[in-house]
C-alpha cells in the first residue's frame, strides 16, 4: 500500500498526464429521482456489453448509499470510500466480476465520509481517465438527486444517460437534470432511456414530452436510446441478487436490454467517427 505522501504524488502525476483523445468512453447514468431502476438498467447494460466482448469498468459513485455490489451478491472488501478518504488509489479498488466486467464498488453507512467531495472531482476523473486504456467503456452510476456533486460528475463525463419512467415526477426530475447540465454548459451527448413502460408507445410518448420541453425551454437536443417494459421478474432477480440478463437472457426485457446495449455502442461509435472527422 502506498503512503499518503506517495498517493499525493501519484495524484499530481495523473493530473498532469496526457490529454484525452476526444472519444466517448466515460458514460454517466443519472435519474434525478430514485425508483426509476437506474442501477438495475446500468448493471444489465454493462453485462450485455461485456458479453459482446466489450471490456467494461462499472464504478458505483452513489458513494454512501450504494447497492451495485448488493445487486450482484458481492461482498466489497475495498470501496470508493477508501479512495475518498485517501486510503487507496482508484486502480487498487478494481474488482474482477467476470473477464470483461470489472467493478469499483461504493459504500454505505459511513459516518466519517468527507462532507464535500466536489474538490476531489478533478482528481477522481484524472484517475478514471488513467484507466481508460484498459476498457472500452467506463460506466458511472451516480446517486439519485441533483446535488452539486452529482452534477459535477455528469459534467465531467463524455456521455450522460438519463433513466426516467412514464411517471410525471420522474419526467420532471429528468428535465431538472437536463436544465442543470445546460446551465453548466455540458458539451456531452444526452441520451434518454425510459424504463417501466406499459408498451413501446408509452416510452415514445414519455420521451416526446421530455424532449419537447428540453427543446422549447432549454434549446437542448435529446436522443432516445430505447425503452424497457415494466416486468415483475425484475424485482424477483433483485431480491435474489442476480443480474436479470445473466439469469434469464431469453426474457423479453432481457432482449430489450441487449438491443439497447447494441444501439448504445453504435451511437457512440458513430459519434466518435464524427468527432474524428471534424478534427481533420
Amino acid at each position: 500500500m502506498l503512503g499518503q505522501a506517495e498517493r499525493l504524488f501519484e495524484l499530481n502525476k495523473l493530473k498532469t498526464g496526457p490529454a484525452r483523445q476526444g472519444t466517448a468512453k466515460v458514460i454517466a447514468f443519472t435519474s434525478g429521482k430514485g425508483g426509476t431502476g437506474k442501477t438495475f438498467v446500468s448493471l444489465n447494460l454493462a453485462y450485455s456489453l461485456a458479453k459482446q466482448n466489450k471490456k467494461i469498468l462499472f464504478i458505483d459513485l452513489d458513494s454512501n448509499l450504494s447497492n451495485a455490489n448488493i445487486m450482484i451478491n458481492v461482498v466489497a472488501k475495498k470501496t470508493i470510500y477508501d479512495y475518498f478518504t485517501g486510503r487507496a488509489l482508484l486502480p487498487e479498488l478494481v474488482f474482477q466480476y467476470e473477464q470483461n466486467l470489472h467493478f469499483i464498488f461504493g459504500d454505505s453507512g459511513k459516518t466519517d465520509y468527507p462532507k464535500s467531495k466536489l474538490d476531489q472531482t478533478e482528481h477522481l476523473f484524472n484517475q478514471i481517465h488513467s484507466l481508460e486504456k484498459n476498457y472500452d467503456y467506463i460506466f458511472l452510476d451516480t446517486g439519485a438527486g441533483a446535488n452539486d456533486e452529482i452534477i459535477s460528475i455528469l459534467v465531467n463525463s463524455d456521455l450522460s444517460i438519463l433513466i426516467t419512467s412514464p411517471e410525471p415526477t420522474a419526467v420532471m426530475d429528468a428535465y431538472v437534470i437536463i436544465k442543470f447540465l445546460s446551465n453548466n454548459n455540458y458539451a456531452g451527448k444526452k441520451l434518454v432511456l425510459v424504463n417501466k413502460c406499459s408498451d413501446p408507445a408509452d416510452g415514445e410518448a414519455t420521451f416526446g414530452n421530455l424532449s419537447a420541453a428540453a427543446s422549447h425551454f432549454l434549446n437542448e437536443k435529446l436522443h432516445l436510446i430505447g425503452s424497457l417494459d415494466f416486468d415483475q421478474g425484475v424485482g424477483q432477480t433483485i431480491i435474489a441478487q442476480e443480474l436479470l440478463l445473466k439469469k434469464e437472457p431469453g426474457r423479453k426485457i432481457s432482449r430489450q436490454i441487449i438491443k439497447i446495449s447494441k444501439s448504445l455502442h453504435e451511437f457512440i461509435h458513430m459519434a466518435n467517427i464524427h468527432h474524428t472527422n471534424s478534427l481533420k
